[in-house]
């Protein structure tokens, strides 16, 4: 029995060696390079590229049957710029499977792997063709022409010092990654291997570098069509502009297959540094995703900011689902939380709670979600719906019950100076994009001190344009109506706004801390303005103003004091100045004023109020550029029997006295102009009243005389 197993060594041996004779034989005198030509050829009658193969082509028999490449390069499509270029390339065959029908890659490498991408702004690419001829070789091939098996058996991947060049006018992406590398252990079916990758960054637009770091543990099953990823840890860190940024994704284990994927956590962390530092956490709890349901039973997030002390803080959570056919997403139990500290605020702590849902369709690419939020003494109720991700149209209700925003907002104890030349233009060109359509409506508002009840401002947005027609509100036992509107091409402001039948004095104190004026009436606002500097609005406002109001006071002042005081000094014409006193004021019945501004500076003509004894008309000017006031009301007493102080006024009724305010908004001052009543207007009006008196003392005097000389006349003649 022993021969005939000797006999059968003995010719496999020789077969063996005959094979590798012959193979050793095949590969002595057969040379693949005399092939180039024809392989340079076939590429440029197929793919209209152009091929060049500067290195040589070599090929392995035994033990494994593969290939190896050098210096490779493909031009663009019908172009001979260079397209795509390998410096070496190498795949090679376990010889022995292929004896039973299977084929095993035993070995893929790459080397110097250079690759060019362009897509202009249409979308066309340069590889257009190329996917093209692909489909469309798919498409002829038949549906009953078998494949042969491949048995999923790699000894290992290995791509090195690799780049790819991107240049996407559609994306607006254009940057190149180098220094790519990607390896892998063994490769083959209920086997784990190790998966690493690493990349260079560097793009212009947006201006970014990173690097990226992949490792993982990956296994499939060919049978069951499973993959299993473990240990995922990627990190991309580099820079945003000048800014720092580092981004982890990690998860213990991932399965993915076409029946059910699921993951216990997926955690994901951000940060991006600069003057404003920003950081995001977010976890993916007990993610499932079947029957084209994507399901996360705990979801997570936390995003923060923290710049120059201050920080803004939101917590998400929520479940989530999605339907992976219907693109819908909901999250139906969203409780969000803000949390603002910031030592600038009155209240430097704020927390938000917010509860509500979210649903949008990102086939459609639009959201609805309702929210309602309280907070301090605020309740808050929300609804938003968007359309059109990629140019939004988002239209919003806000009803609040009452808001007192002096809570939250720390009032400036002195106005801070603005350096002029250190003032930045204002740039809002990022608000064009706004597509707006809402109506906030507030119950009960506090801010700048003002109480105002029953808000309501609709606003509409669309093309850098805002307008918000039909405000209205209740205030100081009055209301206000009105509009307003801005442009952001060149910043363009108006305002038309009306308050009928308000309470001024309340608004002036409580808006301004000025106690100047009594009384109720109506103001009407007609402004615009514009500028390319917040400062520059004052200096180009042009347009309206003008009040009316009854049964009020100017205060700071007492007229009839004031001239009966100095009543004794008219002929001496001496000014008099003083500064205004709040203890003091001169009441009216009636009141009206308006003023028209012309690039900052306000011109007005047409005072006119009156009380029980005095007229006051003037005319003057506001200067916002200067923030100064000078205006010349001129007073007349018209009578002295009645009314505020009016006694021992009689011998300046008729008289047109002019009263000077004037200086700064916070420092007014009140001049009596005593030196520009007329001389003989003086005299006429002193010597009208004093000629009675001086009769009345001529008659006493002469029956005085009289008297005196009939006792003389008595005595003379001794009667």
């Amino acid at each position: 029995m022993k021969k005939p197993f000797k006999i059968l060594a003995v010719a496999l041996s020789a077969i063996v060696l005959l094979l590798g004779l012959g193979i050793a034989y095949l590969s002595f005198i057969f040379d693949p390079n005399q092939f180039k030509s024809q392989l340079i050829e076939l590429v440029k009658n197929k793919k209209h590229r152009d091929l060049a193969i500067d290195g040589n082509i070599q090929l392995n028999f035994f033990p494994k049957l593969g290939v190896s490449l050098e210096k490779i390069k493909l031009s663009e499509f019908e172009s001979t710029t260079q397209f795509a270029a390998v410096d070496k390339a190498q795949v090679s065959l376990a010889l022995l499977p292929l004896l039973q029908k299977q084929i095993v890659v035993d070995k893929i490498s790459l080397q110097g792997l250079q690759l060019r991408y362009q897509r202009d702004a249409a979308g066309q690419s340069n590889i257009d063709d190329l996917i093209k001829q692909e489909s469309s070789n798919k498409e002829a091939e038949s549906p009953s022409s078998t494949t042969q098996q491949m048995r999923f058996d790699i000894e290992g991947i290995d791509i090195a010092q690799s780049s790819f060049a991107i240049d996407d006018q559609k994306s607006e992406l254009k940057g190149r990654i180098h220094d790519l590398n990607f390896s892998t252990g063994k490769i083959s079916n209920k086997n784990k291997t190790p998966i690493k990758f690493s990349a260079q960054f560097q793009f212009e637009q947006p201006k970014a570098e990173a690097k990226i770091d992949i490792n993982t543990q990956l296994r499939f099953d060919i049978e069951q069509k499973l993959l299993d990823l473990q240990d995922l840890k990627s990190q991309i860190a580099g820079k945003l502009g000048s800014n720092p940024f580092n981004v982890e994704i990690s998860t213990a284990a991932m399965q993915l297959s076409p029946n059910k994927s699921a993951s216990e956590q997926i955690q994901l962390a951000a940060k991006l540094g600069g003057t404003q530092e920003l950081s995001t956490q977010i976890v993916l709890g007990k993610l499932q995703i079947q029957d084209k349901q994507l399901q996360i039973a705990e979801l997570s997030a936390q995003a923060q900011s923290k710049q120059a002390g201050s920080s803004k803080q939101v917590n998400l959570k929520s479940s989530l689902s999605m339907g992976l056919d219907t693109q819908v997403v909901q999250l139906p139990q969203l409780a969000l939380q803000i949390k603002l500290n910031d030592p600038k605020l009155a209240q430097a702590e704020i927390l938000i709670p917010i509860n509500g849902q979210l649903s949008a369709n990102l086939k459609d690419k639009s959201l609805d979600t309702e929210l309602d939020a309280k907070f301090d003494d605020t309740k808050l109720q929300t609804s938003v719906q968007v359309n059109n991700f990629s140019n939004p149209a988002i239209s919003f209700k806000v009803d609040i019950d009452k808001i007192n925003l002096d809570r939250y907002i720390k009032s400036a104890v002195e106005p801070a100076k603005v350096d002029s030349s250190k003032e930045e233009d204002l740039n809002l060109s990022a608000l064009k994009s706004l597509n707006l359509d809402g109506l906030i409506r507030i119950g009960a508002l506090q801010v700048k001190n003002l109480k105002i009840n029953q808000v309501a401002l609709p606003i509409k947005a669309s093309q850098g344009k805002f307008a918000m027609n039909g405000i209205a509100a209740q205030l100081y036992q009055g209301s206000v109506a009105g509009n307003m509107g801005f442009d952001v091409d060149g910043n363009r402001f108006q305002m038309q706004q009306n308050l009928s039948n308000v309470q001024i004095n309340p608004i002036l104190v409580d808006f301004m801390q000025k106690d100047i004026v009594e009384g109720r009436g109506n103001l009407s606002v007609n402004i615009n303005t514009h500028g390319k500097r917040v400062s520059q609005f004052k200096d180009n406002l042009n347009g309206n103003v003008r009040t009316q109001l009854t049964d009020g006071a100017v205060k700071g002042i007492n007229l009839a004091k004031s001239l009966r005081d100095f009543k004794a000094k008219i002929l001496n014409k001496a000014d008099q100045q003083q500064a205004a006193n709040k203890n003091e004021k001169t009441d009216f019945s009636a009141f009206s004023v308006s003023m028209q501004f012309v690039d900052g500076v306000g011109n007005s003509d047409d005072l006119d109020m009156k009380s029980p004894f005095l007229r006051v008309g003037g005319k003057g000017q506001v200067n916002l550029r200067n923030s100064s006031l000078d205006y010349t009301a001129r007073t007349t007493i018209v009578n002295t029997s009645a009314g505020q102080d009016g006694a021992d006024l009689s011998q300046l009724k008729d008289l047109s006295i002019p009263v000077r305010i004037s200086g700064p908004f916070d420092k007014l001052g009140y001049q009596i102009l005593f030196s520009q009543i007329g001389s003989e207007a003086l005299k006429s009006a002193f010597k009208a009243k004093a000629a009675p008196v001086l009769e009345e003392k001529k008659k006493e005097l002469k029956e005085k005389v009289n008297e005196e000389l009939k006792g003389k006349l008595k005595g003379l003649f001794g009667q």
